[in-house]
């Protein structure tokens, strides 16, 4: 069963329940107001006739009889009862019928004195020593809740389909996200991932789902993108160094390289294959590690402190290349991880170097809440591409196109902003910005 039938049937089972409660409501409430109306018009047709008698005889003995015969009617009857109990005198409906009585029934009047006898009401007035039971016919009262009965079935069913229409049409419309995702699954589910899920611009629960799938489906895309790209980029990276590699195993054990020193040096270069498929490895299970998900373990850290460890780690660079670490006069701590910052600065510095030429200058320092790694290097054309994964701008270096995006991720980690400034030709500023609460 679909959940637009359950939903309609849970609405009008729910209709139903409640348009038959009303009903039998309104059906006792009307049944004791014409019970009540029929009480008042006894009592009222009673009332002028006992003061009339009462004003021509003292004694009721004398007139009893004759008020019994004057209050029928067609819809009224009366029974003369004695202070023993018994029937004294009785008048049946000017109709002709006449309801029998028992001794039992007389009792029944007696403790009551008000109430409905078969399909009587009764009412019993005293007069002397006398007990004037009248009863009123229920024809009436019966006929108006049968009308009534009639109308509300009509009424209720008339309603039951209008408000069945309009539920299947308000059910149909709020359930459509629903369908429409479902059809979506369907295609993903076929192996379809080219599916586009539209935005939607409805605050309720259907319309939070609907964008959720759909930033699901995006990421879910991404992820497909991305192992395709990685397949395709690991492939490229790798092919190159394993050929080598078995190339050179292949010429080893034919006896190829007799020399001991050619065969240190096609090892040395073997060693270097094999640390180039290392690196690419761990850049790869860096990368993955930080769009897991999984939070960093964060902590007030001295820039200074970094800035003098990054000086000691690239020394190196100052050999060719103008390399300035600007320390803070007045130390700044940031909310970081302090291993995966620095691998992050250690990206930028490692980029600038590789595109500065040999006398180009390389600095790092801290200005405006921002990190900056600044070069006079080649510049980048595209400084939004740059971050994509296995994107490389200038193919004459080696590298593996995961620099940038490594530093990306580890920025988004830290909750950083990441802005790149560059003219080709005039060099590349690089800077991480702490947002609000996390500089101490």
């Amino acid at each position: 069963m679909s959940v637009k039938l359950k939903l309609l049937l849970f609405f009008l089972s729910a209709y139903v329940v409640s348009m038959l409660s009303i009903t039998l409501f309104t059906l006792a409430t009307v049944s004791e107001l014409l019970l009540n109306y029929t009480y008042d018009y006894m009592e009222y047709q009673i009332k002028p006739a006992v003061e009339f008698y009462k004003n021509l005889h003292a004694n009721p003995a004398r007139y009893i009889d004759l008020l019994a015969s004057d209050v029928v009617s067609r819809e009224m009857a009366s029974i003369v009862i004695d202070k023993e109990g018994n029937v004294k005198h009785k008048e049946p409906f000017l109709d002709g019928e006449d309801p029998q009585i028992t001794p039992e029934d007389i009792r029944f009047f007696l403790q009551n004195r008000k109430g409905i006898f078969k399909d009587y009401a009764f009412i019993v007035k005293n007069v002397g020593d006398y007990k004037l039971v009248l009863l009123g016919k229920m024809e009436k009262i019966e006929g108006i809740q049968r009308t009534l009965v009639i109308f509300i079935t009509l009424f209720t069913s008339f309603i039951s389909l209008l408000i069945a229409l309009v539920l299947m049409i308000f059910i149909r419309r709020m359930l459509r996200p629903l369908g429409y995702l479902t059809s979506i699954s369907r295609e993903v589910y076929r192996g379809n991932m080219n599916v586009h899920v539209e935005k939607s611009s409805s605050k309720d629960e259907f319309g939070v789902l609907q964008n959720a799938y759909r930033d699901m489906l995006i990421k879910l895309q991404k992820t497909f993108d991305w192992q395709r790209d990685f397949i395709a980029a690991m492939a490229h990276e790798l092919k190159t160094p394993l050929t080598y590699i078995k190339g050179q195993l292949d010429l080893i054990s034919i006896g190829v390289y007799s020399d001991e020193t050619k065969l240190k040096e096609v090892i040395k270069k073997m060693s270097t294959q094999v640390g180039k498929m290392e690196r690419l490895i761990n850049h790869l299970v860096l990368l993955m590690r930080l769009e897991s998900g999984m939070p960093l373990r964060l902590s007030p850290v001295s820039l200074n402190e970094i800035f003098v460890e990054i000086d000691e780690e690239y020394e190196f660079i100052k050999q060719t290349h103008n390399f300035r670490v600007e320390y803070l006069g007045e130390d700044v701590k940031v909310h970081a991880n302090k291993d995966y910052l620095k691998i992050a600065l250690g990206n930028l510095i490692e980029n600038s170097y590789k595109y500065t030429p040999e006398g180009g200058t390389v600095k790092l320092y801290y200005a405006n809440g921002c990190i900056v790694v600044e070069d006079s290097g080649r510049g980048i054309k595209d400084t939004q591409k740059v971050f994509e994964r296995f994107y490389r701008e200038a193919q004459d270096k080696e590298g593996f196109g995961l620099g940038l995006t490594i530093v990306k991720a580890i920025a988004d980690a830290h909750h950083f902003d990441v802005h790149i400034d560059s003219r080709v030709g005039y060099g590349t500023k690089v800077s991480l910005c702490t947002k609000s609460g996390y500089i101490y």
